[in-house]
């Protein structure tokens, strides 16, 4: 008898875990923006917006205090800083006209959702399956999307993209409302109530209780489902703040440039905006991360250039799905429009509208398969979502995605507690005596503190005892310079300023290794390496390069054919957060500079699983001139010994 109970009583929980949600609840207000798109713009806009583009952790999104529209009713004024009393102003002329939608990434998903859900849960007899969406949303935004209003606006959004012109968006930081009448989290928490839904989560303040409140919500109803949309505010943020609400979210969507700029990864660049090896590698790296944080699934998003699904899989592995969004597979919806604006917020609505309708058993390919096609028929129309006149794609999605097999880019399993950032293996061919050294360690590309890092000092000290005659044998060595748009750089043994203009000449000239540097037009500080510094030497090259450069050396042909060995030496910044003291004291160190260098030490992890020649070793010194010393002495020991081994026995 007691067998029976048992059984019956393990049968109830596991149908608790695996209930169907009768209900999905979306509350908009956190994200909820109206979008303004730009009509056109002129040169002296695009330069002031460019100017702008610093303050974006991806280089497109920038938070602002207030936008509002100007006294004369002319234009936009924008807030940047309302402490500091920082505006500009952005004439209708300039801009104009602006068109008018709803926007924000959790709206965007709504709209999807439903038109997919309706799609994916009607069944074959007319029933339909398809759970119930409740919203909660500004005032603005009812006639939208139906549901709970609250008396409030949108935040809005100033979008500007044209011809050679990356997009930009200008967004406030929160809604406008009457706190004092409205207890808006009060108001979010009835909403959300007390049974077993399905809830989505998107952009939330770092004060949130929301977090909190799902949390315990989870603890009590087993059968709860958690779509987490995550925002850019809440990854600075993730580990201190929201790591723990990892573990209990079903579904986890991030975007890779955010995603990976707050793991310490250096930030992908525009020559990296097709969908190469070097994406993959960051998407399976940070899925792997927070699958061992807790999630069960998580879709990491690209805009039009890829996306990624991956989930636990047995034996401690986990499955990866890599998805090329628009590049091969698409349904032909409209040729002429190019558009990737929504992309990754309906491939994340394919993935949940999918986990809807088959729950913790979904497919992966067929689920990354249906997502690729959702997010190609967005690329392919002049608006962020889907509307009903799309509806016939939808089902056309469907059922191709179940009758078609994996072209996903890369389906693969690989194991959960390995990193995944690891170039590709190319055996070296070039001659015996060309040996590239990579220095890894702080930003090489910064002349205002080359030094800070054990990297940064070494590699300045040993250039200027080259130059100076101070090393022996410095004829077999040539410290590669790196070219820097910075008028710092001048003076520096180990980097060469130029102007801008002379660097564009050198781009447009190819004399530039495109491998390394940052050349891209608009960009505040290009530098580079010239093609020349890197062949026509027979010895040893020294470069200091970053983390991303030394992944795609190692992942290069050219390099393997023009070096006989390329070796990966590492200057960690262990204890150097105790030392940011005296280096304030003698450097002036600024606050960024100091965040770079404490973000190195997220890198070393990676670094480590490279398995360099040489990790060079803790920093003793209290001072600077000891540092530098200790710094260089370390480096040429390590280069007396590299060319002892190529060049004894000769001459």
């Amino acid at each position: 008898m007691a067998k029976i109970d048992q059984d019956a009583a393990r049968a109830a929980a596991i149908r608790e875990l695996n209930s169907r949600p009768e209900r999905v609840l979306i509350s908009l207000v956190r994200s909820q923006t109206m979008d303004l798109f730009a009509g056109g713009l002129t040169d002296d806009l695009r330069g002031a917006l460019e100017g702008l583009r610093g303050r974006a952790p991806d280089g497109v999104k920038v938070a602002v205090d207030a936008i509002r529209r100007t006294p004369a009713d002319d234009g936009y004024e924008i807030v940047l800083n309302a402490l500091g009393d920082e505006k500009i102003t952005i004439a209708d002329a300039d801009a104009g006209p602006f068109n008018r939608t709803l926007g924000g990434g959790l709206c965007n998903l709504s709209k999807d959702l439903e038109i997919i859900l309706d799609v994916l849960c009607d069944g074959e007899d007319g029933s339909s399956r398809r759970p119930r969406i409740d919203y909660l949303t500004w005032k603005d935004a009812a006639d939208t999307f139906p549901g709970q209003a609250v008396d409030g606006t949108s935040r809005t959004s100033l979008i500007f993209r044209g011809e050679g012109f990356d997009k930009l968006i200008l967004t406030e930081r929160g809604p406008s409302y009457d706190d004092d009448a409205i207890d808006l989290w009060r108001t979010e928490r009835e909403f959300l109530g007390d049974s077993n839904d399905f809830v989505f989560v998107g952009q939330e303040p770092a004060d949130s209780e929301k977090f909190d409140h799902i949390l315990r919500l989870k603890l009590k109803n087993k059968g709860l489902k958690v779509f987490w949309l995550v925002g850019g505010n809440q990854l600075k943020k993730l580990y201190t703040e929201y790591r723990h609400f990892l573990a209990i979210a079903d579904v986890v969507s991030l975007n890779l440039a955010e995603a990976a700029q707050f793991y310490g990864f250096e930030p992908l660049q525009a020559k990296h905006k097709d969908a190469s090896e070097l994406r993959v590698m960051y998407a399976r790296e940070i899925s792997r991360r927070v699958l061992e944080d807790g999630a069960n699934h998580v879709v990491i998003t690209d805009g039009a250039k890829g996306a990624a699904l991956a989930r636990k899989a047995r034996g401690g592995r986990v499955e990866f799905v890599y998805s090329p969004l628009i590049q091969e597979n698409s349904i032909a919806v409209d040729p002429a429009v190019r558009e990737d604006t929504g992309c990754g917020d309906s491939f994340a609505a394919a993935i949940a509208a999918y986990y809807l309708a088959a729950g913790p058993g979904l497919k992966l390919n067929q689920a990354a398969n249906f997502a690729h096609y959702i997010a190609g028929i967005i690329y392919q129309r002049p608006r962020p979502n889907l509307t009903d006149k799309d509806r016939g794609f939808v089902e056309f999605a469907y059922h191709k995605a179940k009758a078609s097999g994996a072209f996903v880019g890369k389906h693969e399993t690989f194991v959960r507690d390995v990193c995944q950032i690891r170039p590709a293996p190319i055996p070296p061919r070039g001659p015996a005596t060309n040996v590239l050294v990579m220095l890894v360690g702080g930003d090489p590309s910064d002349p205002e503190h080359p030094r800070i890092t054990g990297a940064g000092a070494a590699v300045e000290t040993f250039a200027r005892m080259c130059q100076d005659g101070g090393y022996s044998l410095a004829p077999l060595v040539r410290v590669v310079p790196r070219l820097v748009v910075n008028p710092a750089a001048k003076g520096r043994a180990g980097m060469r300023a130029v102007d801008d203009a002379e660097m564009t000449r050198l781009i447009d000239t190819r004399q530039l290794c495109k491998e390394i540097g940052s050349l891209d037009s608009g960009v505040r500080n290009r530098h580079g390496v010239l093609c020349d510094d890197l062949t026509g030497f027979e010895g040893v090259h020294v470069i200091r390069v970053s983390l991303l450069e030394a992944l795609e050396i190692l992942s290069s042909e050219d390099f393997a054919e023009r070096f006989s060995d390329i070796k990966l030496w590492h200057f960690p910044t262990e204890d150097v957060d105790e030392r940011l003291v005296w280096h304030t004291k003698d450097w002036g160190v600024s606050r960024e500079q100091s965040r770079e260098i404490v973000r190195q030490t997220l890198r070393d992890y990676i670094v480590a699983a490279q398995g360099p020649q040489f990790r060079f070793g803790r920093v003793r010194a209290t001072n600077r001139a000891d540092f530098e010393a200790e710094m260089s002495d370390q480096l040429i020991l390590r280069l007396d010994g590299l060319l002892a081994g190529i060049f004894r026995g000769r001459g």
